[in-house]
């Protein structure tokens, strides 16, 4: 076991017969706390498997590779998001609930509305009378009507009414029509073969309540659970944990901290943690205050946020905080480029280990838009920059690698009309009046018009590769390796610089392709390819760009990871907090997103905002400075 405080000891020994709740604040441990407490299961019990539950696939790998000096870790600890454990359930048991084997994942919200929309067109239903849009103004915003019924049936599933009319009408007492509109939406997952993500979790846990048998089975080898991140749980996962453990599983530990709560859009509640899992379990309650991580300057800061959040500790070092305001958001640029490579300058630091680079600094926003005049300057002083994204992987850009991703799902799910209708769309072929047909991609490769796309012979042998491609087993080398040729060959051929740069952006498609195909067999998620398909959905395959530049990351996306040198840029009112904060709830889920965004910072930190912003439209703003800026200066 690796050197714990005596109060983190004391969580992870502590006994294994009932529940565990810790109040583990910033950089006070927890992610090596609960880490250790699934070490000290495994090696107490000798035979005991545990379920350790993530918010993150980075989180679970993190924790994988902590334990990876464990014998026998991967037969005995699950360690997985999850989303990832629900969706393992479903595959195995959705005939348990009369649901189609091989399901599909709608990751994507603008499939999921058009897949919804072309299903009122096929029935002949006039969508905005349907949807009661009357004003023409409304008729060109439907995307946003639509929207708003896609989002409240996110909030049904998550709050696990699916089945319950009446309090459907309750949540949404101003429209009577959302229960139908659902019940549509629903019908029209099922029948293209797909469901969306908040389904995964939904359909796990009614697998799980209407058969004890099934849910006995994990019990059977599962006798502990861990959870990370609790205090973003939302309903419906936490129903989820709670049908995983019934009335058997007693050894449950929690670890999360109440402050660090940035998912209410997501319908995540500390109440999970802090109240309702003190209700059904009766934990042992233990605080986590002690930050090893961060400076003096920086704990100052956070308990200036949240007064007595956190515990300094006598060894830490001093740091240091600077705030700056500027004239307008490229001025500010400028300052923060300066600050940069005056940084990059000193090269060391006694605070630092090693030396001062790129990497150990981050860029925090509280949205996106706000780093448009940053990334120009650093274009301009040729700084390198990267913006850091969630799990999902990105969407293909040349032709070979749109129709290689569009085939592989219609491959799959030959009534996935949502992509097949852009594979035709791509390829500029007659949509067929019926789906369904199993040898589609083949029927589609022989009617491929040979002066209308780019390299049409190359995407029709694809389209046949994929048709004759074994599903269960795909020898995947050998089919990469053969288009890798095909690509190589082509552009030894007389073809135009414009058609050069097409076979040089599918190379790298077909490169990133292998790439999640070796993540895939290395992490053990499967062999087959619906596997690989449900893997890069569920983000499972998604990897961390290895580069040296600066990262710009929203507060959302770099939660759960730290830096030696921090920037918050953007701290003005409207920004940070966000202009859509209304009510009490939203200002107190704003001052956690500060919270979380200060707390990144391991040594220094440097916070700015604007006296002056350009809006969208070109008018200029006065800004005021964020009342949370105001709280850390007093």
């Amino acid at each position: 076991m690796i050197n714990l405080s005596i109060k983190q000891a004391e969580i992870v020994q502590s006994s294994m017969d009932g529940a565990i709740q810790v109040l583990a604040s910033a950089g006070s441990g927890k992610t090596r706390v609960l880490t250790e407490r699934v070490r000290f299961i495994l090696d107490k019990t000798k035979k005991d498997a545990v379920i350790a539950l993530t918010f993150t696939n980075k989180a679970s790998e993190e924790m994988q590779e902590r334990l990876s000096d464990f014998d026998a870790v991967e037969d005995r600890a699950w360690i997985a998001t999850i989303h990832s454990v629900a969706q393992r359930i479903l595959e195995k048991y959705n005939h348990t609930i009369g649901l189609p084997s091989d399901l599909h994942i709608y990751e994507r919200d603008k499939d999921r509305m058009e897949l919804f929309l072309q299903s009122l067109r096929d029935d002949g239903i006039d969508i905005d009378d349907y949807l009661d849009v009357s004003d023409t103004r409304e008729k060109r915003n439907r995307e946003k009507v639509i929207q708003g019924y896609m989002d409240a049936f996110s909030s049904i599933k998550r709050e696990l009414l699916h089945q319950d009319e009446e309090e459907v009408g309750q949540l949404f007492p101003h429209d009577d029509r959302v229960w139908k509109i659902f019940q549509d939406y629903q019908r029209a997952l099922l029948d293209s073969g797909g469901i969306d993500f908040d389904d995964i979790l939904v359909y796990a846990h009614d697998i799980l309540t209407k058969n004890e048998w099934i849910a006995d089975v994990y019990r059977a080898k599962y006798k502990h659970i861990c959870v990370d991140e609790a205090q973003d749980l939302n309903k419906v996962q936490y129903e989820f944990i709670k049908a995983l453990c019934g009335d058997t599983i007693k050894s449950v530990m929690m670890v999360g901290d109440p402050n660090q709560m940035i998912y209410g859009f997501n319908g995540s509640s500390t109440q999970y943690l802090c109240e309702y899992f003190v209700k059904d379990f009766s934990p042992h309650v233990f605080e986590l205050k002690e930050n090893y991580r961060s400076s003096k300057a920086i704990i100052t800061v956070a308990n200036k946020l949240k007064p007595n959040s956190q515990d300094e500790r006598e060894a830490a070092l001093p740091g240091g905080v600077t705030v700056e305001h500027s004239d307008d958001e490229f001025s500010e640029a400028a300052w923060i480029t300066s600050q940069i490579k005056h940084l990059l300058s000193l090269k060391i630091h006694r605070e630092i280990e090693g030396e001062i680079t790129l990497k150990k600094m981050v860029v925090i926003a509280r949205n996106r838009f706000v780093f448009s005049a940053l990334q120009e300057r650093l274009n301009e002083e040729k700084i390198p920059y990267v913006m850091k994204k969630g799990e999902r992987l990105t969407e293909s850009s040349s032709l070979f690698g749109k129709v290689l991703d569009y085939g592989v799902r219609l491959k799959l799910n030959n009534k996935d009309w949502v992509d097949g209708k852009k594979l035709y769309a791509l390829l500029k072929t007659k949509v067929p009046d019926q789906w369904g047909n199993e040898n589609a991609l083949k029927k589609l490769s022989d009617s491929i018009p040979c002066d209308k796309i780019i390299f049409p012979q190359l995407q029709a042998d694809l389209l046949i590769a994929l048709q004759g491609m074994d599903a269960d087993n795909p020898n995947m080398p050998k089919f990469i390796k053969a288009f890798n040729d095909k690509l190589i060959e082509l552009a030894k051929t007389n073809v135009s610089d414009k058609h050069k740069l097409e076979l040089e952006r599918s190379a790298d498609e077909l490169n990133e392709f292998q790439r999640c195909w070796t993540q895939l067999k290395r992490k053990g998620l499967g062999e087959s390819l619906q596997a690989f398909r449900n893997s890069m959905a569920l983000g499972h395959l998604s990897e961390e760009s290895n580069h040296d530049g600066l990262v710009l990351s929203t507060v959302h996306t770099m939660k759960g990871l730290e830096k030696d040198i921090v920037f918050i840029i953007g701290m003005c009112e409207g920004v940070f907090p966000d202009y859509r904060a209304k009510t009490k709830t939203d200002f107190d889920e704003e001052r956690n997103n500060a919270f979380v965004a200060v707390t990144r910072a391991k040594r220094w930190l440097y916070i700015s905002y604007p006296k002056c912003r350009t809006m969208p439209w070109g008018d200029k703003k006065v800004q005021n400075r964020s009342r949370f800026l105001s709280e850390i200066q007093a």
